[in-house]
């Protein structure tokens, strides 16, 4: 699975455990959950999906591109 296809299964499972969070859920527990969606969906926003991968190949004259 790429890396992306994780990131997305994770928020997904976070998002259904906030949603649906009994409403005796400790504020902490629930913080922390919250926290993890948004650092998940940070880095889930910031992912550079690389189409091309032969752009950063290194030549065998050493010079740079």
């Amino acid at each position: 699975m790429s890396r992306r296809g994780e990131l997305e299964k994770e928020i997904a499972i976070l998002d259904e455990r906030i949603k649906n969070a009994p409403a005796d859920t400790p504020k902490y527990v629930m913080d922390a959950w919250r926290l993890a969606y948004d650092d998940l969906s940070f880095d889930l926003n910031n992912l550079y999906d690389d189409e091309e991968p032969e752009l950063f190949v290194n030549d065998d004259d050493g010079e740079g591109l």
